[in-house]
């Protein structure tokens, strides 16, 4: 099974940041391949129609648009700026507008906002614009979450980050044996 994750932080180091890769340590131990991507290192440019309909991206989005359609699943990751999620990421997902999902499963996690689910409620319209399926459990952090070093401590969040990597696992597994 193969999962990207996309984290749309504008910060090379972030809560964000610390949480996709508790995440992603997690989604390996249960066997999954994952294509991890930090947006603000990543280098997308700035989405542009014109060059999506004469199909004459740079060669960074043709290699991210390429390996989108070649994943299982999906999580995308995001802080909350301005109770939304961050334009990191919608960058990112604009470049997926051409380039639908049907069937395929995105998990949906953000930081900030005192644990604020509006980002994630955001996403979730979006993912169904793009034909994916959402995961029931989301992930929704605050900095008090995280020590220093930006690795969660709340046992409770741990937790979370378990059942949601399971659950995104179980969710590409079913749909894998019903297609």
């Amino acid at each position: 099974m193969k999962v990207m994750i996309l984290v749309g932080s504008a910060d090379a180091t972030s809560h964000s940041l610390g949480l996709g890769k508790a995440i992603e340590a997690k989604l390996k131990a249960l066997g999954a391949t994952v294509e991890f991507i930090n947006l603000v290192e990543y280098g997308l440019p700035l989405y542009d129609r014109r060059i999506e309909r004469a199909e004459s991206q740079d060669e960074t989005t043709k290699v991210f648009l390429q390996k989108s359609l070649e994943m299982d699943a999906f999580v995308w990751l995001t802080p909350i700026y301005h109770n939304s999620f961050s334009s990191m990421l919608k960058n990112a997902l604009d470049w997926h507008h051409s380039t639908k999902f049907p069937g395929k499963v995105v998990g949906l996690a953000s930081n900030g906002g005192h644990r604020s689910p509006q980002a994630v409620d955001q996403l979730m319209i979006v993912a169904r614009s793009q034909g994916l399926v959402t995961i029931p459990t989301r992930i929704c952090t605050d900095e008090s979450d995280y020590n220093e070093q930006f690795e969660i401590t709340d046992n409770n969040i741990i937790e979370r980050v378990d059942r949601f990597s399971h659950e995104l696992v179980d969710f590409v597994n079913k749909h894998t044996v019903a297609s």
